[in-house]
């Protein structure tokens, strides 16, 4: 029979893609020789990606062709090589960060409050991970599509590829097969690392402002004696208790601990891909937006556009959400402390031990775990409306920039 972590959609999705392009963990010495492999063969799409659209930029900008078309390609390539290698540069810590969440988020036992909040995760995570990926691979789809819908109609001389290498021998056979393999292999790879880090980013992000929760209902559930007493044995009781409770609640202050120690290793490996897409995708939303509305081109590459900023959209709702989930929940574990029914425990040594920590937990628990673009700015939800805002100003300046060149 499964269990509840291999049903996990989110899971599987990012741990399949991460798999295919070589960034996976390696079971034995020679499943780690096939990872290298593939990650070799990622590393050559990547490059043979960025010298197409290098020359497909370079020649557009010089000879009159569509610019704009050939930047926003050439954009989204950067920023997936930004993110390939910050990855790779924090392989270690990257690794590490999924293995503690499989072992100490994932496959550990609950009660049924407990299990109802990771089950909300996974739905949460499920539906950014489906979402995001789906949208990624109509992308990807359409890319490759374009260039048969163009040649409806036409003669095999005017084949053309799905980016235009400049190159005229390249629309006669074999070369032109042999050519748009390569480009649809590497359009392929780039797609998936595009979205991949992101989604592994937000399933760790997700799950720990879940473990905030689970934390802040533990600490309110701290002081409950979970059967009756008379007012007469009260005080006896509450005396052998607090112990017993003082005892459970160090516990839970090492489990807040270990949560922001993964929270700053999260920061640390992810801080500078999360400045880069702040800074890169207003003007990536502005791009895919234009090519969208204002674009004198043919349906079929306007649709690539389509997708591109409906997924560019959702992947920065995504990981701001994600960023404001962590903000809001670690912040949360302040209430759950002061909730706790300490009020009703005995003012004896670790009564007093018991009150003085919590005051201290609930001090720590307002320092929010934020997760900042290199430090720069704290990210959340508010951070996604000031992007799309920027994002705005520049459409509406590229637009009226585009009607005075016509004009």
């Amino acid at each position: 029979m499964q269990t509840e972590q291999e049903l996990d959609i989110s899971m599987r999705l990012s741990a399949f893609f991460l798999r295919h392009i070589g960034l996976w963990i390696a079971n034995d010495p020679a499943d780690e020789r096939r990872m290298k492999i593939i990650f070799t063969y990622t590393i050559w799409n990547l490059i043979f990606g960025m010298i197409v659209l290098s020359r497909d930029l370079y020649f557009t900008w010089f000879y009159n062709g569509d610019t704009l078309y050939a930047l926003a390609n050439t954009m989204s390539l950067i920023l997936t090589l930004v993110k390939v290698c910050v990855i790779v540069m924090h392989k270690k810590e990257f690794m590490n960060l999924v293995v503690y969440m499989e072992q100490h988020f994932l496959a550990v036992k609950y009660d049924f409050h407990e299990k109802e909040i990771l089950n909300n995760c996974r739905k949460i995570c499920a539906f950014f991970i489906s979402s995001v990926t789906t949208i990624g691979i109509c992308a990807i789809l359409s890319y490759i599509s374009t260039p048969f819908i163009a040649q409806i109609g036409n003669n095999e001389s005017t084949r053309e590829l799905p980016f235009n290498m400049w190159i005229g021998i390249l629309s006669q056979s074999p070369y032109y097969e042999l050519i748009f393999f390569a480009q649809i292999m590497s359009l392929s790879y780039i797609g998936i690392c595009y979205f991949c880090f992101d989604n592994v980013f937000c399933v760790m992000a997700i799950h720990l402002g879940g473990q905030f929760r689970i934390l802040r209902y533990r600490f309110s559930e701290l002081c409950n004696i979970k059967y009756q007493i008379s007012e007469q044995d009260k005080m006896s009781i509450l005396t052998k208790h607090v112990h017993r409770t003082y005892e459970t609640f160090r516990k839970y202050v090492r489990q807040h601990q270990a949560l922001i120690n993964y929270y700053n290793t999260l920061e640390n490996v992810y801080t500078v891909i999360i400045l880069i897409q702040v800074l890169v995708f207003s003007v990536l939303i502005c791009l895919f937006g234009y090519q969208v509305l204002l674009a004198n081109t043919n349906s079929a590459r306007r649709s690539i556009f389509v997708f591109l900023l409906i997924g560019a959209l959702s992947l920065l709702f995504m990981f701001t959400y994600s960023c404001d989930d962590v903000i809001e929940h670690s912040d949360n574990v302040a209430i759950g402390a002061y909730s706790a029914l300490w009020t009703i425990m005995p003012m004896n040594k670790h009564g007093k031990m018991l009150r003085n920590d919590l005051i201290m937990t609930i001090e720590r628990s307002r320092r929010v775990c934020c997760l900042t673009a290199n430090g720069f700015f704290p990210v959340s939800l508010e951070t996604y409306t000031k992007i799309l805002s920027t994002a705005m100003s520049y459409f509406t300046l590229l637009s009226n920039n585009v009607t005075k060149n016509e004009t």
